[in-house]
């Protein structure tokens, strides 16, 4: 009876080992991909990519923004076509979805802006502090 279970502890011994080994490495897994992550959200975070490319960003929001005000003009203001009236029709006035649009499109523009400009003032002032530690 001894012989068989033998066998059944060295079994139970290397499943036990497995799973220990599994455990390790489900452990390891997690502690990279957490780490990835980390790397990846300072890697990818406004802030760092302002800093790595401080003309590129300001160009994309400037453009961003000229693309953005034409788009929130012509859904806004009706093309000059859709403006000829005949005389006798008096004007409307612009519908409460348009102004509300125009609202949200204004503060976003204005946001946008805002958000790029101090980007780009927190890299420039950064640049500035560590030129005169030089």
């Amino acid at each position: 009876m001894e012989k068989k279970a033998e066998p059944l502890k060295s079994i139970e011994a290397r499943i036990h080992e497995l799973e220990n080994s599994i455990h390790e490495r489900e452990k390891q897994l997690k502690d990279r991909a957490g780490q990835f992550k980390k790397e990846l959200q300072e890697e990818l975070s406004p802030e760092e990519l302002v800093r790595k490319y401080p003309l590129q960003t300001t160009g994309i929001s400037l453009a961003f923004g000229f693309l953005a005000g034409k788009v929130l003009r012509s859904v806004i203001s009706p093309s000059s076509h859709k403006n000829v009236q005949p005389a006798s029709k008096p004007k409307s006035e612009p519908s409460e979805l348009k102004s509300a649009v125009a609202s949200i499109g204004i503060d976003v523009l204005r946001s946008g802006k805002d958000l790029a400009f101090n980007y780009l003032r927190n890299y420039l002032d950064n640049k500035m502090k560590s030129g005169k530690d030089k």
